[in-house]
C-alpha cells in the first residue's frame, strides 16, 4: 500500500507553507510547477498577457513545463523559454489527460484492477493509495491542494507504485535491489520528488517511506514526472529517467 501525503491540512508540515510578497502560496522554498498555488496581481497580469498571445503559440507553451519565474519583466522577455506559475506551464486538465491515458494501458495490461476517483479518506493528509495485492488505486485529491497533489500528479505518482512492481515484483522500503543505486541517480530522483510535492515529510508511523525517500517512493515520482511533464523530467533528471526507462524494458515504449 502507498499513502499519498498531502499538506492541505496537515499541521505536521503548516510551517513549511510560505505566503509570498506577490500572493503565492509555496510548500517549501523552492518555485516549482507544483509547488505554487493562489496569487495576486502578477498572476493577473501574466494570465492577460498569455490569453492576448497567438492561440497556436499558447497551446505550444502549455505543452511542456519550462523553468519557472514569478518576475512578471523576466517571464514576458522570454515567455516561450520560462513559465509564470498557472500560467503558461502544463494545465491542470492537461495533467489529468496524461495520466489517465497510462492509467487505461495499467487496466489494460493488468497492472490494476481498479481506480476509485472522488474517495474520502479518513486520514485527510492522504490524496491517494495503491493497494498491492488487490490491485486497486484510490484517489481523493482536493482541487483547492497544490498542484503536486491534485489529481493528475497523484494518480501517475500512484500508478508508479504499480509499474514498480514490474520491476521488482516484491517490492517494498526493505527491499533489495534498488532501482536508483548511483549516487547522482538518487539525488536526481530526488530533486523530481521535491519539485512535485515539496520537501520529504519529517513524520513517523505510515509516513516513513515517504520521509525516508525510499527506492519505490523515489521512483513513484520520477515516473509521476515522467508521464505528466516528459521534457521537465529528462532535463532535471536524466540519469534517473534513464534508469526507470531501461529498467521497465519493453514496456517503456509503451508508458512513454
Amino acid at each position: 500500500m502507498s499513502r499519498f501525503p498531502s499538506p492541505a491540512h496537515a499541521d505536521r508540515i503548516d510551517e513549511r507553507i510560505q505566503t509570498l510578497d506577490d500572493g503565492f502560496e509555496r510548500l517549501g522554498d523552492e518555485d516549482t510547477p507544483f509547488t505554487l498555488r493562489k496569487g495576486g496581481e502578477s498572476l493577473e497580469k501574466a494570465k492577460q498577457l498569455h490569453s492576448e498571445r497567438e492561440v497556436s503559440e499558447r497551446k505550444r507553451d502549455e505543452e511542456s513545463n519550462e523553468p519557472v519565474t514569478r518576475m512578471l519583466s523576466e517571464w514576458r522577455a522570454d515567455m516561450m523559454g520560462l513559465d509564470f506559475p498557472l500560467v503558461d506551464t502544463i494545465p491542470l486538465d492537461e495533467q489529468r489527460s496524461r495520466a489517465n491515458q497510462v492509467a487505461e494501458l495499467a487496466v489494460e495490461e493488468g497492472f490494476v484492477d481498479q481506480i476509485d476517483r472522488n474517495v474520502e479518506f479518513r486520514d485527510e493528509t492522504v490524496r491517494g493509495k495503491y493497494w498491492r495485492g488487490v490491485q486497486l488505486i484510490e484517489i481523493g485529491a482536493d482541487p483547492e491542494d497544490f498542484p503536486g497533489f491534485r489529481e493528475g500528479i497523484v494518480l501517475a505518482h500512484e500508478l508508479g507504485h504499480a509499474f514498480y512492481g514490474v520491476w521488482s515484483p516484491d517490492s517494498g522500503i526493505e527491499e533489495q535491489p534498488r532501482l536508483f543505486q548511483s549516487e547522482t541517480e538518487k539525488t536526481q530522483a530526488r530533486a523530481l520528488s521535491e519539485r512535485l510535492h515539496g520537501p520529504f515529510l519529517e513524520t513517523d508511523g505510515p509516513f516513513v517511506d515517504y520521509r525516508q525517500g525510499s527506492d519505490e517512493e523515489l521512483a513513484a515520482a520520477v515516473f509521476a514526472s515522467r508521464i505528466i511533464e516528459p521534457m521537465a523530467a529528462q532535463r532535471i533528471a536524466p540519469e534517473a529517467v534513464r534508469q526507470l526507462e531501461e529498467a521497465y524494458g519493453e514496456l517503456s515504449e509503451k508508458l512513454f
